[in-house]
């Protein structure tokens, strides 16, 4: 998927839900390829310490994959803390969907709509449906 792509699926996540706060596209080391950043918003942690928290959550995908044939492909992890809410998606092997929003309670609708981007976008392929 080339950057313009990703820009524009991002773009969309974010206009899905005024709580979101950030949408990213993060590599198999942590790093950050492509990001979206709702317009007012002052991010909570530097953009070093984000990456340490993805690089963190690529390893814990990698650990699901090893259990899928047994319990079924992941789909999302969420982690809540006291200002935000942390979405984690897996967009195929090596990538994730990064998603930080307010600390609400609409998240399983918020999930379901960023879902049916996803699934609508012609340029992911998800590897599960």
């Amino acid at each position: 998927m080339s950057e313009n792509n990703y820009k524009d699926l991002l773009k969309k996540i974010i206009q899905s839900n005024d709580n979101i706060r950030l949408a990213a596209i993060c590599g198999n080391f942590g790093t950050i390829t492509e990001k979206v950043q709702r317009a007012g918003i002052t991010l909570l942690l530097t953009e070093r310490d984000t990456e340490k928290l993805i690089g963190e959550a690529i390893h814990s995908w990698q650990t699901r994959r090893k259990f899928s044939q047994k319990i079924g492909e992941g789909q999302y992890a969420m982690a809540v803390y006291g200002k935000i809410i942390r979405l984690s998606i897996p967009l195929n092997e090596y990538q994730i969907l990064l998603i930080t929003l307010d600390n609400i309670l609409e998240t399983p609708k918020l999930i379901d709509d960023i879902h049916k981007i996803l699934q609508k976008s012609t340029s992911v392929v998800l590897e599960y449906n």
